[in-house]
């Protein structure tokens, strides 16, 4: 028989029901639900309790809260994907929806959507009246605790649109495991997410930044240095070992990536799991290189030399292990906030991005640079609207080609555009008023054609230019459509107009005698 009890929180109260031993792994498996209050606790017990004897692990009752705790036992995450997912189900999703049992939610596409229209209101769980937010459970003093409050605090398209991609893979994991038949999420509709529009620095700014960081730190110099000239991410510097310069060919392999998370960490691949070689300019191997020497020098009285193998930037005089990122990111802040810069570090590589464009370097070998592995894409879908610059060239080179390739072939001077039009405009459609003007009567099909003929001897209708459609001269003559027709068809036959595009336009030029020969009896 299964047995539970109910476990003391410092937020509330915890079910937790013994359900046998894991069949993969050997080991004791609990079920446990957290609640507000001990009467909610023990009723989750019971449940609980009559789900395992059911030998139903999960059984219909199982809630949206185990189904994501077991996801994130099971899904593939990287390190810094992990930690990100959790916060999101720890802050929004758990209290919001946790308690909800997945065989309702699956059809509650209208419970999917309002929460995340919630969202983008308000971030945490509120009904929209002001109330205390208090920073202890506890019996306590709020001024003390300093308690605040409630402030709305909207969230952002982006983070609204991750709140739904854990709920949608959850639940196709559900689907898979057969506790559920549907997923809402694929129903739903997350807000769309705004053209990111990326600020680079002005070149003036990023030269005095690097000023500074050189005069301050020469390590932290030549890291922003190469921020900027090579466009790669706080991590992957940071994770940079000295083999991977090649110096004597002027190349740069970009292959780790540097990861603290939750107190962990971990060097792994790149963001795209695709290293690359980025070329380095004469100035920047020297850098390097000088820097590489400095630090022997300095090493070499305590008969220290740097490895092959250690990285380029670390604490330890051996240089064995990198710098965590946020020191870059600290460094940076303090330079910025002296600068009086608001942009963060990671606005460098927009700055990389942006220049190279700008400077006519093609799509594909920016993206490469940069590490985006979808071949210009992201490149171009963030910074395409800064490369106006190249933009106007290309639009300016490949008219002047064409233009002089025109002339050669033709040999001819430049096109008249103006006379071109005016030829073109004297054939076009003439309003129906213009053919039937007020006090000339069209009763009859044989009125309609002969008002026709007589702008067509005046001058009026000239060779190519398009007839009023059969709408607009029944609407003038108030006429039906029916008898227009029966006027064009005599037209056409007596071989006047012909029809072109859809329309009925006047025919190549005839002479007096013909047009008297064709007129319509």
């Amino acid at each position: 028989m299964a047995t539970g009890h109910v476990e003391v929180l410092k937020s509330g109260f915890r079910a937790v029901v013994y359900a046998g031993k894991d069949p993969i792994t050997g080991r004791k498996s609990y079920l446990k639900e957290a609640h507000p209050t001990r009467d909610l606790a023990v009723q989750a017990k019971e449940r609980l309790v009559a789900q395992v004897e059911a030998d139903r692990v999960p059984d219909q009752s199982a809630t949206l809260d185990h189904l994501l705790r077991r996801w994130l036992e099971v899904a593939d995450h990287e390190l810094s994907t992990q930690e990100t997912n959790e916060g999101y189900i720890r802050r929004t999703l758990g209290p919001a929806l946790g308690d909800m049992q997945l065989r309702k939610l699956q059809h509650r596409v209208d419970i999917v959507d309002r929460f995340y229209t919630h969202l983008r209101r308000c971030n945490t769980l509120c009904d929209g009246r002001p109330y205390v937010q208090h920073r202890r459970t506890d019996v306590h003093e709020c001024k003390a605790a300093k308690c605040r409050p409630h402030v709305c605090k909207p969230m952002s398209p982006g983070a609204v649109r991750r709140v739904h991609a854990i709920l949608s893979a959850a639940m196709n994991y559900a689907i898979s495991w057969g506790w559920i038949d549907r997923n809402p999420a694929q129903y739903a509709h997350p807000p769309k997410l705004a053209r990111r529009r990326p600020k680079p620095l002005e070149p003036d700014r990023v030269a005095e930044l690097i000023n500074s960081a050189w005069a301050d730190d020469p390590e932290f110099g030549l890291y922003l240095w190469l921020a900027v000239t090579t466009g790669a991410r706080r991590g992957e510097l940071a994770a940079l070992r000295w083999a991977n310069c090649d110096l004597e060919h002027g190349e740069l392999l970009i292959e780790d990536n540097y990861v603290v998370r939750n107190g962990e960490q971990r060097i792994k691949g790149t963001k795209t799991d695709d290293p690359r070689r980025l070329s380095l300019d004469s100035f920047s191997v020297r850098l390097l290189d000088d820097f590489r020497i400095a630090r022997n020098a300095a090493l070499r009285p305590a008969g220290i030399e740097i490895a092959s193998d250690a990285f380029v930037f670390s604490p330890d005089p051996a240089a064995r292990r990198p710098w965590h990122p946020d020191h870059f990111t600290h460094a940076y802040g303090k330079l910025a906030k002296a600068a009086v810069i608001a942009t963060p570090l990671r606005n460098l590589r927009h700055f990389n991005a942006t220049q190279l464009l700008s400077g006519g370097i093609d799509l594909r070998t920016v993206a490469g640079r940069l590490g985006h592995s979808d071949g210009g894409a992201t490149t171009l879908r963030v910074y395409a609207s800064w490369t106006k610059n190249a933009d106007q060239r290309a639009a300016e080179m490949l008219a002047g080609d064409l233009d002089s390739l025109r002339r050669k072939a033709a040999a001819e001077a430049p096109v008249d555009i103006t006379a071109k039009l005016a030829r073109r405009l004297a054939g076009a459609s003439l309003p129906a008023e213009k053919l039937f003007p007020d006090g000339v009567a069209a009763t009859t099909f044989r009125d309609v054609s002969e008002c026709i003929v007589g702008a067509l001897r005046s001058g009026l209708l000239v060779p190519g230019a398009l007839l009023p459609t059969i709408g607009e001269i029944a609407d003038q003559c108030g006429l039906a459509r029916s008898t227009v027709q029966r006027a064009i068809e005599q037209l056409r036959t007596a071989r006047l107009i012909v029809r072109s595009r859809g329309r009925w336009i006047v025919a190549q030029p005839a002479s007096d005698a013909d047009a008297e020969r064709s007129e319509p009896a």
